[in-house]
This record gives C-alpha cells, sequence and structure tokens, in this order.
C-alpha cells in the first residue's frame, strides 16, 4: 500500500525531532562508521572552536578484560564483536587510587582495555596519512585514566591522537618476582595498544610508519620503558618524554615481592608460595579491599623514597613475554634502546605538587637526621657506612641551611624533591640518550592561571616557592575534563599554540623545529650534543639556554662519580 505525503508528513517531523536531539547531546554533529579488524565502529562527529569538525571513536576494546582468571595475567588481545559498536563515548577508567592531598579515592573498573581515536580528518573520504599521537597519562602508575584528556588543543595541527587505557596499581603492577605473576601488566597493555594501532590507524587515515608517543610523569617513564623493551621495537617511530623516565627512583619496583606477600597477609592468607598466593588474589574480591590496599600504600610510604613503588615497574624473569628485563642504565650507556628521535625535559620546580605533604612526611625524615647514612639508596652501591653517612650528610648541607631534614623549609624540601625525583635522572638519561640518537631537551616554566589551579586542585597553591610545579605543562597541551577549559588570556593561549606545534612538528617531522616561523618566535631548537646541555626554555617566550641547574647536576655526578660502583638500576 503506498503512503501519501500529506500521511508522511508527521513521521518526517517526529524523525527530524530524534535526530536534532540526538545531535544535542554529547555535542555530537553527526555519526560515522569505521570498519577495523574488530568489526564496525560507529563513532560521533564533533566541533572544534575553529568550526572545523572532527571524528570521535571512543570505547575501542583493544583487549581481552582482564578480569576472572585474566587478571594478574599479560593482556590478550580482542577478538571481534558482533553488529556495530557504540564509539560516541568514553569507557570506563581502570581501577585508579587517586590521591587527593593526603586521602586516597577509589574508583573505576576492572574491565577497562579500551581506547579513543580522534582525527579531524573524515575516515570515510581519506585525503592524506596523517602523523599518530599516542597518550599514555601519568599518575605514579596508582592512578589516571584517558577520560580526563581531551584532545581538541593538539587536534588543531591535524594529526590523530590516540589515548588508552592501562591498568595501574596492584592490578596493573602485581609481582611476585617469578612467573606467578612477572607484572608489568600496564606496560603491556600500553603495548598492546601500540599493535591495534599498527593493525587498524590506516581506517581512520593514519600513517602506521609515523607514530610518535608520548607521556607525562608516570606515562613518560612508560614511554622510556617502550624505548628500551626489545617488545616494542618498530612499533613506534618518535618519543616524548614529560617529567620522568625509568631512571626516576618511583619508576622502578625493587621491592615487588615483599609487598605482593604483604597483601595476602593482610586479606589474612599467609603463604610463602607464590602460585598460592596469585591464585588466592585472583579469587578474592578485592573491591572490598580498598582499604587494605590504602593502607599498603600508606605504610610504604617511606620504603617507597628507597625501593620504588609499591605496585609499579619491575625487572622481570626473562620469558618469552617479559616485557622489561634489563638495566635501564645499562642500556642506555650500551645504546641497546629504540633508535629514534626523542623529545625530553623538565618542570622548572617539579616537587612544588608535593608541598602538601611535606608537613606530614617530615617525620619520616627526620631519620636522615639521625642517620645520614640511611639516605642513601642500596642501588647507589656504596658498600662503606663511613662513605655513606658522609654522603648523607653532605646532601642535608646542600639543600638545607639547617643542615638538617627536620628543621628544613618547605622551599628547601621542594627543591630536594624535585632535583632528587626528577631533575638528576631526567638530565643523565637525557645524557646518555644522546650520545645514539637525535634528543631535544626542554625546560618548561609557565604556570599561568591553570597552573594556579592545578595547585589548589591538587595540592596547595604557594606563590612564595619558585618555579612550576609538576603536571603543569599538560594544562597547555590537553583540555582536561576536570579543569577550567578556558584560557584567561592571549599570553596563555599562545603558550598553549607553541606547546602544541612544537610537539606535533615533532611529530611530523622528527625535529619540532623544521624551519623558522613566527609563531615559534625563529627559534631553532638544537639537538643536545658536548658537554653543554642545550634546552629550550619553554616560558612566556621560547629561547634556546644551557646547563639548567647546573649546579645541582654537578653536586650530584659528582657523588655518583666519587662513591657509586655500578651497576645499579636508577640514577
Amino acid at each position: 500500500m503506498l503512503i501519501g505525503q500529506s500521511e508522511l508528513l508527521p513521521l518526517y517531523i517526529v524523525l527530524c525531532r530524534w535526530v536534532v536531539g540526538a545531535v544535542s547531546r554529547d555535542g555530537l554533529r553527526g555519526f560515522v562508521q569505521v570498519e577495523v579488524q574488530s568489526g564496525v565502529l560507529r563513532g560521533g562527529v564533533k566541533g572544534l572552536s575553529d568550526g572545523r569538525n572532527y571524528y570521535s571513536f571512543e570505547g575501542i576494546p583493544f583487549a581481552q578484560p582482564p578480569v576472572g582468571d585474566l587478571r594478574f595475567r599479560d593482556p590478550i588481545p580482542f577478538n571481534k564483536w558482533t553488529g556495530i559498536l557504540d564509539a560516541t563515548k568514553q569507557s570506563h577508567s581502570c581501577i585508579e587510587f587517586e590521591l587527593n592531598q593526603v586521602d586516597f579515592d577509589v574508583h573505576g573498573s576492572e574491565d577497562c582495555l579500551y581506547l579513543n581515536v580522534y582525527t579531524t580528518q573524515d575516515p570515510r573520504y581519506i585525503q592524506e596519512r596523517l602523523p599518530v599521537m599516542i597518550w599514555f597519562y601519568g599518575g605514579y602508575f596508582r592512578e589516571g585514566n584517558s577520560s580526563l584528556y581531551s584532545p581538541v588543543l593538539l587536534l588543531r595541527e591535524n594529526v590523530i591522537v590516540v589515548t588508552l587505557n592501562y591498568r595501574v596499581g596492584v592490578y596493573g603492577f602485581l609481582s611476585t618476582s617469578d612467573l606467578s605473576s612477572p607484572g608489568n601488566y600496564g606496560l603491556k597493555d600500553q603495548l598492546i595498544a601500540l599493535k591495534w594501532v599498527q593493525a587498524n590507524i590506516v581506517k581512520f587515515g593514519g600513517d602506521p610508519g609515523k607514530v610518535t608517543i608520548f607521556g607525562e610523569s608516570a606515562g613518560s617513564a612508560s614511554v622510556g620503558f617502550h624505548l628500551l623493551s626489545n617488545q616494542a621495537k618498530g612499533l613506534f617511530h618518535g618519543a616524548i618524554l614529560q617529567s620522568g623516565t625509568p631512571l626516576c627512583n618511583w619508576a622502578l619496583d625493587r621491592n615487588p615481592r615483599q609487598v605482593a606477600f604483604d597483601l595476602g597477609n593482610a586479606l589474612g592468607f599467609n603463604t610463602k608460595n607464590s602460585t598460592s598466593l596469585v591464585k588466592f588474589l585472583r579469587q578474592a574480591d578485592l573491591s572490598k579491599s580498598d582499604q587494605v590496599i590504602k593502607t599498603l600504600y600508606t605504610v610504604n610510604f617511606l620504603e617507597s623514597f628507597f625501593y620504588g613503588g609499591p605496585f609499579g615497574p619491575v625487572i622481570e624473569p626473562n620469558y618469552d613475554g617479559a616485557f622489561i628485563t634489563k638495566d635501564s642504565l645499562r642500556a642506555l650507556k650500551t645504546g641497546d634502546f629504540a633508535r629514534v628521535p626523542v623529545i625530553i625535559g623538565v618542570n622548572s620546580q617539579e616537587g612544588k605538587l608535593l608541598t602538601s605533604v611535606i608537613e606530614a612526611a617530615k617525620p619520616f625524615f627526620f631519620l636522615f637526621d639521625v642517620s645520614p647514612s640511611s639516605l642513601v639508596r642500596d642501588t647507589m652501591n656504596v658498600k662503606s657506612y663511613k662513605d655513606r653517612r658522609y654522603i648523607g650528610t653532605k646532601i642535608a648541607q646542600y639543600y638545607f641551611k639547617s643542615k638538617g631534614f627536620i628543621a628544613g623549609t618547605d622551599e628547601e624540601f621542594t627543591k630536594f624533591l624535585s632535583d632528587d625525583m626528577f631533575l638528576r635522572p631526567i638530565v643523565k638519561t637525557t645524557v646518555l640518550m644522546s650520545k645514539f640518537i637525535p634528543v631535544y631537551h626542554y625546560v618548561y616554566d609557565y604556570e599561568g592561571s591553570l597552573g594556579r589551579w592545578w595547585l589548589k586542585f591538587k595540592a596547595e597553591y604557594r606563590p612564595d616557592i619558585k618555579g612550576v610545579a609538576h603536571a603543569t605543562d599538560i594544562l597547555y597541551l590537553w583540555n582536561l575534563t576536570i579543569a577550567p577549559t578556558t584560557f584567561k588570556n592571549k599570553e596563555e593561549r599562545l603558550v598553549s599554540e607553541r606547546l602544541t606545534r612544537l610537539w606535533t612538528n615533532f611529530a611530523k617531522f622528527g625535529n619540532p623545529t623544521p624551519c623558522e616561523e613566527d609563531l615559534l618566535q625563529n627559534v631553532q631548537w638544537p639537538k643536545v650534543s658536548g658537554k653543554s646541555l642545550q634546552h629550550l626554555y619553554i616560558g612566556t617566550n621560547l629561547k634556546v639556554s644551557s646547563n639548567f641547574q647546573k649546579e645541582s647536576v654537578d653536586f650530584w655526578e659528582h657523588l655518583y662519580k666519587c662513591f657509586s660502583k655500578e651497576p645499579y638500576q636508577i640514577y
């Protein structure tokens, strides 16, 4: 039976209302489908501030859910889904223990291994292959998720951006130091995602031969581990490390087995057998044990200063699926890492983010006044007690006018933590890598209103302490979904535009300043070479400088050269 136009009109009006309603929700302008190896995706069309569209595919499974018997196991690639997968919204985050000043907030799901793809090129009408940038979030390997990072600032520069979830904390890094639970599951999640990109990114208009991995803090250390791992070779072609490397003390857990058994004991399971322990932990309802895990983080606060962790990357036993099996310092010294160009740098006062915990931590640091030798980590390999005591005393004298920790000011503690946790290992990594590959070193030194907001949100705002805190740079690289989304003035916008241009130039050309351009003040960012550690200063203006905090770097170099004996796993 034929339907007349008058009968079709009401149906047409209803349909239009439904479409308009659908488009208005979640800011979607429309929908687009792409077929990848696992099936068909239905993504969304959204808008940039310049009026252009971008195409968003979110919540794409790249590995099987690591639940049940797959908990504490290497990830398994996702096979196929049936029908059309709705890829218009973010997935669950992995279970994270988010530190808010001095307490933990636990949230997320074990079913969390999903990634997101964003592009300004309509994947139905591909004109060119765009460079790809894959982001690993930070969070001390304890927290973080991909939904925090809106890519709109980077998308202005015509790159494809991929963000992903990886397991963190106990779920991502439990290790018994043997094959029962070798660990590094979070890093292996990242690895599987890199392989997914190689297999599927052409469907979105991406170039699998032009992939840059980048990350901040724990995400930056993750990038460093991918540079070192034989498993990741050929999966990326450039790397950006923002405020973290495998040489950082916090980036390598040297006491994982003890912490794993401590967890079992805290849950009422006493054993010395790692196979039995892991079987018990796989079956345990850990969602009801949040307080136990929080307590483990708290009681291991001081231990983490000496041994890293708890629940972070480890050196694994050597087996086919192992991701990290070698000493990072030795690998960097001998050039045993991926030969790709690198950007690496620090913020000008990383430890400023930690001011809220300094007062609470001072009773722990009192130990160093009583026993200066305990300040020297075992990984420094100083055998003589006399030498250890001398080194500890020298460190206290260098950083504290009072010559001791307990009477130290917050500013002095901030400087000590900045140098110990970030500056020293990052500069060492920079120097060692530059002997084999093109390395571009930077110092980020712009705070602005977003940086002040960040300190108030995550710690406390201390204008009396100079410099820019850890993670401030990401506020000008990403639109964080938890942060203000607008810049207060032209200066902030310009800093963001320069930072995103430098990073995306690197992704496109392997060089952040391939030619002179007005936006970048016609600066040419030099590669690191020779004894003068040149860097790009990124502040209100861009300028080439050299030897940032040289006195502190030389102080630590002297201690290592005169008293330390290799090998050591961190620096």
